[in-house]
């Protein structure tokens, strides 16, 4: 009871926030579409520019110093290519520009303060990725899920009578009775929303868990081109190495190499796949064409897969339709719970209050 108490009282006010920022981010896209129609008022669905056309546009768009550093192309849905681009150098802030796909046309330039890209910072590290930002989401993570656990324990009928416990009791307060059941029917959702944020949330301590029950890639974050001088191999050119080894794929992400020895990250959707996240990734060596790493459908150990669907499920990602209304309803009970409990606890509080003091009022 305390520790359910203490994580409500302290954590649960962050919790909350982290929940409703959750809930608009599973329709990001929507939500971005609705308050920016102008980034999303493309002329086609076909991606018929070069990808170094769409980078050359976007830095433009912002001015000298700028540098694109990765695109997003339309997935599944209609929508513009998404380049990311850092302003002035390796050390400016990123910012987000919107293009046509068919003809590579700027339809907007974000303004670094545009709410869904906000609220993508707020969630992952509360704006604070510089001071161990996404560690402290971890951590309230940790406390959501111990959360979830200790309340469908404190709800556990006792003495095994079941009867009536799973909806509205009479004789309860609203807040009450809100508390109770949506605590009971959405403690597996929010649940598991808390363990898959934590693992985004510490990705090197994840990975070296799974590995230890179960196959996992090497992380791709030491990947490096060979050293020489010649010409560095173009965008394009690192997509057709990767496209080659997958029969009818489709690019939905392209990563810019960083550094003199960086390599492109070409993100493909095999054919089939239907996850809102694929899993295909190649890494292409900017200079020698060669493959540096892949992993795909065939490629990934069962590790590889249990990391994956950690965002899947986080994002709402399967299940359709129907997933993603699930997880946003998710994203909405950490708030409603922390409120109904306060008003539960401070009920609670106040009626202690009063039977102490009956005995003194009655002297």
């Amino acid at each position: 009871m305390q520790i359910h108490l203490w994580l409500g009282l302290t954590l649960g006010v962050i919790g909350a926030l982290l929940g409703i920022s959750g809930a608009v981010l599973v329709y990001d896209h929507e939500v971005e579409a609705l308050l920016n129609p102008a980034r999303y008022a493309v002329s086609g669905t076909d991606v018929a520019q070069p990808m170094i056309e769409y980078a050359k546009r976007a830095e433009a768009a912002l001015g000298g110093g700028a540098r694109a550093t990765a695109l997003r192309l339309p997935d599944q849905d209609a929508g513009p290519v998404i380049a990311f681009v850092r302003v002035r150098g390796d050390s400016g802030p990123f910012q987000r520009v919107y293009l046509d796909p068919p003809t590579g046309r700027v339809l907007d330039v974000g303004s670094g303060r545009d709410l869904v890209p906000w609220l993508h910072n707020f969630h992952e590290s509360l704006t604070l990725r510089e001071y161990k930002g996404r560690e402290i989401v971890g951590a309230v993570g940790i406390a959501m899920l111990i959360s979830s656990l200790s309340g469908i324990y404190l709800w556990w009928p006792v003495g095994g009578r079941r009867r009536g416990v799973f909806g509205f009791r009479r004789g309860f307060a609203l807040y009450r009775n809100l508390h109770y059941v949506i605590g009971f029917w959405g403690a597996v959702v929010l649940a598991l929303l808390s363990f898959t944020g934590i693992v985004i949330a510490y990705p090197d301590a994840g990975r070296s868990v799974v590995s230890a029950v179960s196959k996992v890639s090497p992380s791709p974050r030491g990947i490096q081109s060979a050293e020489g001088s010649g010409k560095p191999i173009g965008p394009d050119e690192a997509i057709a190495v990767a496209q080659e080894q997958y029969e009818k794929s489709t690019v939905v992400g392209l990563g810019f190499p960083n550094g003199p020895r960086g390599a492109y990250r070409v993100n493909l959707r095999e054919l089939g796949d239907t996850n809102s996240r694929s899993g295909t990734v190649v890494f292409v060596d900017a200079r020698t064409h060669n493959i540096l790493q892949k992993l795909d459908r065939a490629t990934r150990g069962g590790g590889d897969t249990f990391l994956l669907w950690q965002r899947i499920l986080h994002e709402g990602g399967a299940g359709g339709a129907i997933g993603r209304f699930i997880v946003f309803l998710g994203g909405l009970m950490p708030p409603i719970l922390m409120v109904t409990g306060l008003l539960v606890w401070l009920r609670q509080r106040r009626r202690r209050r009063t039977t102490a003091a009956a005995p003194v009022a009655a002297d």
